[in-house]
């Protein structure tokens, strides 16, 4: 016996809707990225004006994803898969101005379990990201 069409699509529509309802709360649970791959939190805060774009920085600094573009005068949590990490659990990344012609390299901190990435952006009056800041600290409670 086969259904009817108004059967069929009210069944469809209740199940996209449950679906729709339960993909937030099982990437939730899971602690990772939305993609269901581990990672690690780094806090970006943008001191300038003008927004920036975050990039990974792998081994041998070569420059891999990009991760982010933080607003300027704004402050952005970033899980960053781990897959993006260099030996070691060490993280780097690579800060560009939006429409601008700055560029900054970050030194490598450690990450992990119980600690997160702090990235201060410090921009001068022309854009330029050479007091900008990186390093680790206790992930808060």
């Amino acid at each position: 016996m086969s259904s009817s069409p108004r059967y069929t699509s009210r069944r469809a529509a209740l199940l996209f809707l449950l679906g729709t309802l339960l993909a937030p709360v099982a990437c939730a649970s899971k602690g990772t990225t939305g993609t269901g791959q581990p990672s690690v939190i780094m806090i970006a805060s943008n001191r300038g004006f003008y927004d920036v774009n975050i990039y990974s920085v792998r081994a041998g600094q070569t420059v891999g994803r990009r991760l982010t573009t933080v607003t300027g005068n704004s402050t952005q949590t970033v899980k960053v898969p781990i897959t993006e990490l260099q030996p070691g659990n060490m993280l780097s990344v690579q800060v560009r101005s939006v429409g601008g012609r700055y560029t900054w390299i970050s030194p490598s901190v450690q990450v992990g379990s119980g600690t997160v990435a702090r990235l201060d952006i410090m921009q001068s009056a022309n854009g330029a990201l050479g007091q900008s800041q990186m390093y680790s600290q206790v992930a808060p409670q």
